[in-house]
């Protein structure tokens, strides 16, 4: 992993429950921490005709490449650049010390 690489900054969110004076429980989503993170290509999209379309981008999934933080889960959900998404895939790679994660845009 290339340290210089890691330019964009990913807000991790963490579900925090609480109660109010009256008792009512509610969820809510919190900042629990930032980290640095590099982006990494999708996967390129094959329109039907077997053109392979490389000039294409699907915004709705994103994948980006970070340290190894344990406080990362998959039941976070991370903003990036205005926007929340879900973590679809989480993959520890052990040799570099590093995660690969798979990002899903949310309909919020």
């Amino acid at each position: 992993m290339n340290a210089g690489a890691l330019i964009y900054t990913l807000d991790f969110l963490e579900l925090v429950k609480s109660k109010n004076e009256t008792g009512e429980e509610t969820k809510s989503y919190q900042k629990a921490f930032s980290c640095k993170a590099g982006k990494l290509k999708s996967n390129t999209i094959v329109i039907k005709s077997d053109v392979n379309a490389k000039e294409l981008f699907d915004d709705t999934n994103m994948v980006f490449q970070l340290r190894n933080y344990q406080r990362i889960k998959d039941t976070c959900r991370v903003a990036y650049d205005g926007t929340t998404y879900r973590i679809k895939l989480l993959e520890r790679i052990i040799e570099d010390n590093s995660i690969k994660l798979t990002l899903e845009k949310l309909n919020l």
